[in-house]
């Protein structure tokens, strides 16, 4: 009896089992053929239905399992791929660009590329030049250009906002859904991932598009991702204005009004009022949140006062007088009455008086007060801010003109958003509701 041997050739060094495998498998598609045309055989007359439905279900299982794993594989190697043209990228840049510091940039993981891709429907990048003309009004300055790049190193979702190079603020954001808040008048509850809102704090849910409708008839906000990322950036800009503004930008902002008042621009000179002076008193009014649009009665305000004294703080002050109409404006109602805090009289003698006997004390955020004085403030300072919140105004300190930027300064590391204000910077004719009272008791 003759016995016959088969011998076959193959191009790969692979086992028999291993290579099956591996082709069977990465054609997922043909599988999934296969298994449709098993599952039309077991309704077929004369096929015993239980195996060809079993067996259906386990090459249509591998099948899907394969299409998942193939698409994870792709993405996996599309990052890869982003990964290494980054680093080519770094390594062709010039050594002097990595020493450039961006003045606005924003950090996106690679899940949150689409909200920047024009191609996929994002308008960021449109969104930032409308956050630049809303601040140019709102302030009167140019914001710099804002940098937008990913970054693999972040979560997926996550996002991050820096300012000269410094982070100031990262959050998770999903490209698929919608961010519900409650304005305060919503009722009812609503089914998602709860959240902290990232510019005020407030309490929000992610939820999905198709619940948006139900939410806001609950009278939620409800608001794409894109908007919380440009909501975001414009409150993180809007505080730090006056680190965005460089001695180049005041030269340049000053070489605007040359047209219009040529005499003024031309008495700016190192003599008479320098750059840099201009530039700390115009930092000075951005970081209390005071607009600069109207230049030309700052730049006439301080070329009269640089006569009298050098001292930025008191220049800033005496400017704010001056700008008594815009500081109006910024805090009275819609009757034109500014609902306020007022500062108590013990609290402004005692403030007085540390400042006149303790001059090496004046700069320091604490005046030499003792900490007990501190504390006795700061107590009836929380009470007074969480009082006239909850009446629904901002929470605005008035006092008098000696004491005002020395208290601002006392409470500014812990009561960041309550503003101050003097008496004598604002019109002589305006309302003012008192509401509660700063004192020691």
């Amino acid at each position: 009896m003759a016995a016959g041997l088969v011998v076959t050739r193959s191009a790969s060094d692979s086992m028999l089992d291993v290579e099956l495998v591996k082709q069977f498998g990465g054609k997922p598609r043909a599988l999934s053929v296969a298994a449709v045309a098993m599952l039309m055989m077991a309704f077929l007359p004369g096929f015993p239905p239980v195996p060809f439905i079993l067996l259906a279900l386990l090459v249509g299982g591998f099948a899907f399992y394969r299409f998942k794993n193939i698409a994870k594989e792709k993405e996996a190697e599309k990052r890869d791929e982003l990964a290494e043209a980054e680093e080519a990228k770094r390594e062709e840049q010039p050594v002097e660009d990595l020493l450039r510091v961006d003045p606005v940039e924003i950090e996106l993981g690679y899940n949150l590329i689409s909200l920047v891709d024009e191609t996929q429907g994002g308008d960021v990048f449109k969104r930032i030049t409308n956050v630049r003309r809303q601040l140019a009004t709102e302030l009167g300055i140019i914001l710099p250009p804002v940098r937008v790049r990913d970054n693999l190193q972040l979560d997926p979702d996550e996002y991050v906002i820096k300012i000269r190079g410094n982070e100031l603020a990262r959050n998770i954001l999903h490209p698929n859904m919608m961010l519900a808040m409650n304005p305060g008048t919503a009722e009812g509850d609503i089914h998602g991932e709860k959240v902290t809102e990232p510019v005020f704090g407030l309490p929000a849910t992610w939820i999905s598009i198709s619940e948006r409708e139900n939410a806001e008839i609950l009278g939620y906000t409800v608001v794409e991702p894109a908007t919380v990322l440009t909501t975001h950036l414009t409150e993180l800009l809007r505080r730090n204005a006056d680190k965005l503004l460089t001695r180049q930008d005041t030269s340049h902002l000053i070489e605007n009004l040359k047209q219009d008042y040529p005499t003024l621009v031309d008495e700016i000179n190192p003599d008479s009022l320098p750059v840099a002076t201009v530039q700390k008193v115009l930092q000075n009014l951005l970081r209390e949140g005071i607009p600069i649009r109207d230049l030309a009665l700052i730049l006439e305000s301080l070329l009269e006062y640089y006569k009298v004294t050098k001292n930025v703080d008191v220049l800033t002050e005496y400017v704010r007088h001056n700008l008594s109409e815009t500081i109006k404006k910024l805090y009275e109602d819609q009757q034109g009455v500014v609902h306020a805090i007022a500062l108590g009289a013990k609290v402004e003698q005692a403030m007085t008086t540390a400042l006149q006997s303790n001059n090496q004390h004046a700069a320091t955020p604490s005046l030499g007060l003792p900490p007990d004085v501190i504390q006795k403030v700061n107590t009836s300072m929380s009470e007074a801010v969480d009082s006239i919140t909850i009446a629904g105004y901002m929470p605005l300190i008035i006092c008098s003109a000696q004491v005002r930027p020395y208290f601002k300064r006392m409470i500014g590391t812990q009561f960041p958003m309550v503003n101050v204000i003097s008496y004598t910077e604002i019109p002589s004719d305006t309302d003012i509701e008192i509401h509660e009272t700063v004192d020691f008791s």
